[in-house]
């Protein structure tokens, strides 16, 4: 019997595979199809270019609904169509036996000179045999791209002085053996860039140029002047664009970006604020701003100016106490000879400081949710019309700035009522209270926060002898329930998160939770104490300071509760 089954099974496999056989004879297998590209050995960036993608039907059937596309990589583009279209697909139709088609695509490279393009071409297509199972064959090809078909190239100093005048020259050079038409010119400024003039004149504004033909291994040049009023230290980019119209469509054919310092000026400032860079200022807080100049040429400076302006909502301009004058319309200091004799000259290597002082408002002005993350920018400038030997300023100038962030604030207030039904609580007991009756009392908690969102959230406070929870609790937050350490007798509530006006804009956060006390014998005639004080803690997310704020402790005398009138103290 084994034996039989044994060649049944041998039977059936051989049978299984010459079926297989068959079919495939009959043409049932993946067509025989061929797949190739026709390119360019390798293609300049920003320089049109076409590649042919071949296709061959070896197989002894019609291919039926045939469809032929081509992918494009990041930083190609099909010419004439928008940028951002990646694939075409063409409809073929049907392919005859042994017949041979080609399709040829015109492509521009916009980006990464030196590199490896790889497109990647698909056909699809089903058999006679079979219109509804589709085939597809997939090829690719690596395109070499060189060096930009237009150089372009920013020439300007590694480094320039705040307020120095200094020359940006923009070359551009035809590397092809083929005319360009319709070339482009665009050059983005850093904000602290002064345009002063241009050899060329500009088509647009003061930053784009219509630079039209450019003819085979042709070049052109022009010169850009301007200055900047920046940090020292500090960097600034200036970056430029090249483009060309191909078929009604505007084409990248490079770009380049020149890097500049802002060296340490002749006359440098810099400002602090209660003697910190980082300080971090609160609601009704005395600032302290202090600006140190020096001169740090070899050259006398005269007449020496500083100002700085102070914006910020919460900065009080009546407290404002200075030598400087104060124009109250910009909120501008100014320091000069006239209130500052020691800047009607500076000496080489001299320096010296002057002061302001100033309060905050005790109070967030908080009038919608958008109010909030408060901070305070001082920008400062300094400046004579004395110019050092070897500086093409007009002036020497220096500029700095600094902005300080103002902490959040969070208060939490701690209430306690016997009767609170519209709370949904019904407490019982008697009240006034009674020695060996338990009472009960339901404990709110209010959470205001001002201007930050804060973060991890601590409301804790401590029942006190004679009380306990009874765990019956809600919130309008979503969270855990506060949990309660019978050991400690302390109840904590955690939240998660708060964002910033919540119970300024809207209600408060609010916990209410339900306690039972039971006066003892000695307690006859006194208020009794129920909870001590409430304090919150909680992370200011933006500051990443830690607040903290509290609230008084409760006894039965209740005056938040109105409906209480009369003793209060506990009977006998």
């Amino acid at each position: 019997m084994r034996g039989a089954s044994l060649v049944g099974i041998i039977f059936l496999v051989v049978l299984i595979i010459a079926g297989g056989v068959y079919f495939l004879l009959r043409g049932g297998g993946s067509p025989n199809v061929s797949l190739e590209f026709s390119k360019p050995d390798q293609v300049l960036l920003g320089q049109p270019f076409s590649v042919t993608v071949s296709f061959s039907n070896y197989s002894e059937s019609v291919l039926k609904n045939t469809k032929l596309s081509l992918a494009l990589p990041e930083g190609v583009s099909f010419l004439g169509q928008s940028p951002d279209q990646k694939v075409m697909e063409q409809t073929v139709g049907d392919l005859g036996v042994g017949s041979l088609s080609q399709q040829t695509f015109s492509l521009i490279v916009t980006s990464g000179s030196q590199s490896l393009k790889r497109l990647m071409a698909k056909l699809i297509y089903a058999t006679e045999e079979n219109l509804k199972v589709q085939f597809v064959s997939i090829a690719n090809a690596d395109i070499p791209v060189g060096q930009p078909a237009i150089s372009l190239n920013l020439g300007t100093p590694a480094n320039v002085f705040s307020g120095e005048s200094f020359a940006v020259k923009v070359s551009y050079q035809n590397n092809t053996n083929e005319d360009f038409k319709n070339l482009g010119l665009k050059i983005d400024y850093p904000s602290i860039f002064r345009y002063q003039k241009s050899t060329l004149d500009p088509t647009s504004g003061n930053n784009f140029w219509r630079l039209g033909a450019l003819t085979r291994g042709s070049d052109g040049s022009f010169t850009i002047t301007g200055s900047v009023v920046g940090p020292e230290q500090s960097f600034f980019n200036v970056d430029a664009t090249l483009t060309a119209d191909f078929l009604g469509q505007n084409y990248t054919l490079g770009t380049q970006t020149a890097s500049v310092a802002i060296s340490v000026a002749p006359l440098s400032l810099s400002i602090s604020v209660n003697e910190s860079m980082d300080y971090i200022a609160k609601v009704g807080d005395t600032l302290r701003y202090v600006l140190r100049y020096r001169n740090n040429s070899d050259t006398a400076l005269q007449n020496v100016v500083i100002q700085t302006k102070l914006t910020g909502e919460l900065l009080d301009f009546q407290t404002a106490r200075s030598e400087a004058s104060l124009n109250s319309l910009t909120n501008t200091f100014s320091w000069g000879a006239a209130n500052t004799p020691e800047l009607l000259s500076l000496a080489p290597g001299q320096e010296g400081t002057v002061n302001l002082e100033i309060r905050l408002l005790h109070a967030f002005p908080i009038r919608r949710l958008s109010d909030k993350n408060y901070t305070l920018k001082a920008q400062a400038e300094i400046q004579s019309p004395t110019v050092p030997q070897n500086t093409t300023a007009e002036k020497t100038l220096s500029v700095t700035s600094l902005e300080t962030k103002v902490a959040g604030q969070i208060a939490i207030d701690s209430r306690a009522f016997f009767r609170d039904a519209a709370s949904g609580f019904l407490n019982s007991g008697p009240y006034p209270p009674k020695v060996n009756v338990a009472t009960q009392y339901t404990i709110h908690w209010l959470i205001t926060n001002y201007s930050t969102d804060v973060v991890n959230i601590q409301v804790s406070a401590y029942l006190q002898s004679g009380s306990r929870f009874t765990g019956k609790f809600k919130s309008n937050l979503e969270g855990q329930p506060p949990v309660f350490d019978q050991n400690s007798g302390r109840v904590l509530w955690q939240v998660r998160s708060i964002p910033a006006t919540k119970g300024i804009v809207g209600e408060p956060a609010e916990a209410i939770f339900q306690i039972e006390t039971t006066p003892a014998v000695n307690q006859v005639g006194q208020e009794l104490p129920l909870l001590s004080e409430t304090r919150i803690q909680a992370l200011d997310s933006f500051t990443n300071l830690t607040l903290e704020s509290s609230d008084g402790a409760l006894n039965t005398s209740l005056p938040d509760d109105p409906t209480i009138q009369g003793d209060r103290r506990v009977q006998p």
